[in-house]
């Protein structure tokens, strides 16, 4: 690989370490395994919280999180309990179907959007994370799946079931893979749901992208937050020629496998994948003029010709 994509796509010049934690919220009795990745510099570029998809765990997103990290950004891998990998426990496919299909539920929703709430509390005042994650001052979320929903619902978007809460000022950028949405049958339409979202917010999804049989999401329901939030120059939608749900994990687990039969080779995208994230929170977790300038300019050129791109 050459060219300009690879400034963003191929490995960066931090070696990183991984660590393993827990978060313990002694209100909600609720205890958080957590998976830390911390570039090899004293002052990281950014932090970014993960949220993984139904059925994962903290090592969800491993291919997305160990890249970032080799660019100076730690992170910091958060494990839902009640969505996580203990709904894989029996590994009939029908069992495992009906197990995510139960979890998709507003109260499970709550428990996520809490969680990271408290995550981020956490930040600067647990005696369980370094001094990297700390010091963080630029925070960015991101998330798959059910976690892309998550994150949505921090990032401002509006549900009569989730009461909106107050944002931690840090955060700075939002990042969503596989983001996901309906079509209002009554009461206020997507545009009342999506139009307080004002933080930057990167929607990255596949044109075949469904619900995979657990749910009536299509490919093209992952486009309508995107559709819906107000356009004030910091918004992106990149879809991907035949990316499929769990190409957009970054790392699935076997059980994963069992219910979505997915391929196990990485997605011919990837690059693309990773250098368009990449280049989005140097932009705007990092403040990096030229990683924005290559983000809304240069991208599209290094896409292939199935792909779409779209900035407003």
């Amino acid at each position: 690989m050459d060219g300009p994509l690879s400034t963003f796509a191929t490995a960066g010049p931090e070696r990183v370490d991984t660590r393993l934690a827990d978060l313990h919220d002694t209100r909600r009795a609720r205890s958080l395994p957590v998976k830390l990745y911390l570039p090899d510099t004293p002052a990281p570029r950014g932090l970014i919280l993960f949220s993984h998809g139904l059925g994962g765990s903290r090592e969800g997103g491993a291919a997305w999180l160990c890249h970032w990290a080799s660019h100076g950004f730690a992170a910091l891998a958060i494990q839902h309990p009640g969505s996580d990998s203990t709904l894989l426990r029996n590994n009939s496919p029908l069992a495992l179907r009906s197990a995510f299909k139960a979890a998709m539920n507003p109260q499970e929703l709550t428990r996520r959007v809490d969680d990271l709430h408290f995550v981020l509390r956490c930040i600067g005042r647990h005696p369980a994370l370094p001094d990297a994650i700390h010091g963080a001052t630029a925070i960015g979320l991101a998330g798959h799946s059910f976690g892309a929903v998550t994150v949505q619902l921090l990032a401002g978007e509006r549900r009569p079931t989730q009461p909106p809460q107050p944002l931690d000022a840090r955060v700075g950028a939002v990042l969503a893979l596989s983001p996901s949405a309906r079509q209002a049958d009554s009461g206020p339409g997507l545009d009342h749901r999506f139009g307080q979202i004002h933080l930057p917010f990167f929607s990255l999804t596949g044109s075949r992208d469904d619900g995979m049989g657990l749910s009536d999401i299509t490919a093209a329901n992952r486009e309508l937050p995107y559709r819906h939030m107000p356009a004030d120059g910091v918004k992106y939608l990149l879809v991907f020629a035949g990316g499929n749900h769990l190409d957009f994990a970054g790392e699935a687990s076997d059980a994963e496998g069992v219910v979505f039969r997915i391929r196990r080779e990485p997605a011919a995208f990837r690059p693309q994948l990773l250098a368009a994230s990449t280049a989005y929170w140097l932009a705007h977790l990092a403040g990096d003029a030229a990683a924005r300038v290559w983000l809304d300019t240069d991208l599209a050129t290094c896409l292939r010709p199935d792909d779409r791109f779209e900035h407003k």
